[in-house]
């Protein structure tokens, strides 16, 4: 009995020691109204198409973190968006311009249009955090 304590205390033990957890701190969140949506990308050929996780979460005027649990370590980048009316889409006007929040993966901003993969990408190795602020125009 004492060997299978042992063997069980041991897979535990090594289970919470390499679980790998990705904590987005997301700012500068105007308000209260609709959710908190990011999408992680673990490829350049999906980015911005397919998303391979993605987290929603209530919105709260300020920040809110959003943790992604048992990610291995690899390139990623996050696109965020703050849809307010809760309508699953970020909203933009009649040229384009974004009408709600948004954000990526090193606050990387494109010149018209979202930042290239490479811009926003990240390596994640083990358990970390990352801040992402949100834009509004």
């Amino acid at each position: 009995m004492k060997k299978y304590s042992l063997l069980i205390f041991f897979a535990f033990y090594t289970g919470i020691a390499y679980a790998q957890t990705l904590t987005i701190t997301i700012g500068n969140i105007k308000n209260d109204a609709g959710q908190i949506s990011l999408a992680v990308y673990n490829t350049e050929k999906e980015y911005m198409k397919k998303p391979f996780v993605v987290k929603s979460t209530k919105a709260v005027k300020g920040t809110v973190e959003i943790n992604i649990e048992g990610l291995a370590a690899g390139t990623y980048a996050i696109t965020i968006m703050h849809d307010a009316n809760d309508n699953k889409k970020l909203d933009s006007n009649l040229i384009g311009m974004p009408k709600e929040g948004f954000g990526f993966s090193n606050n990387a901003m494109g010149s018209f249009g979202p930042p290239s993969f490479e811009k926003a990408k990240f390596e994640f190795a083990n358990s970390s955090r990352i801040s992402i602020d949100l834009k509004y125009l």
